[in-house]
């Protein structure tokens, strides 16, 4: 996973802007190939599926690039497809990566973060330390490129006190994301679920020049109600009790 994060780094310095450049560690690579395989190697610690688009020479150029930077950088393997076959193929096994969980677990939480490109490795490591502190199977797809994070964390929600620790997990790798200069949310926004987080990153006078400039345009509160903001005492505990945040819970 080290040097596949590095690879993602490595390959945008090298200044390719690919259409896609996603990663799936070797949790979801099991959970693919169990559920529905499509060719990916079960021993790999990651797999990277690099796509660029545009006209033929620069694509072309774009490609040969990539693929000697993976090489540079370790890889074991670099795949071309051979045809749009082979390449939706590669599609097949990252789309259906999150239906695929349920091949090794009967529940799990998708958290959405993002951290700049730079910190992926850190924020990896981070990640791996999560959870082994909570005893928790954590499987990583995500949008590298973006530097846009995806841990699905694994669990069954019959067992007694678990839900609570994938809560607390949840909530850590946030704070990691924000700890390494990145945010709570990369693209799925903060809506219901993550508004108890909002007071990581911002204080109660951010939140309330936020709220001035939102009722300037909906004073009625039609809008959206009873997302984004938080309560200035939900914040306040937030900053006073971080390691236990309740919050709702999409399963």
């Amino acid at each position: 996973m080290d040097q596949a994060t590095q690879t993602v780094v490595d390959i945008t310095a090298e200044g390719i802007i690919p259409a896609a450049l996603e990663i799936m560690d070797r949790t979801t690579i099991e959970a693919v190939e169990t559920g529905s395989p499509v060719g990916f190697p079960r021993d790999a610690e990651a797999v990277l599926i690099v796509e660029v688009a545009g006209v033929f020479e620069q694509t072309e150029h774009s490609m040969n690039l990539a693929r000697a930077v993976c090489e540079r950088d370790g890889a074991r393997e670099v795949r071309v497809a051979k045809d749009d076959a082979e390449r939706q193929l590669f599609w097949k096994g990252r789309k259906g990566a999150f239906g695929a969980m349920g091949a090794l677990a009967p529940n799990y939480y998708v958290q959405d973060g993002v951290v700049p490109r730079s910190k992926l490795p850190e924020m990896m490591k981070r990640v791996a330390e999560i959870s082994k502190q909570y005893n928790l199977r954590i499987a990583n797809v995500f949008h590298a490129g973006d530097g846009n994070l995806h841990p699905n964390i694994l669990f069954d929600m019959r067992t007694p006190g678990e839900l609570d620790r994938v809560i607390e997990a949840g909530a850590a790798t946030l704070r990691a994301c924000i700890e390494l200069g990145g945010s709570i949310t990369g693209e799925h926004g903060v809506g219901l679920e993550k508004k108890a987080y909002i007071g990581l990153l911002f204080n109660e006078a951010d939140l309330e020049a936020m709220s001035r400039v939102r009722r300037a345009f909906d004073p009625d509160g039609r809008f959206n109600p009873a997302k984004l903001f938080p309560t200035p005492m939900g914040c306040g505990e937030m900053r006073r009790q971080p390691a236990h945040i309740p919050a709702g819970l999409w399963i």
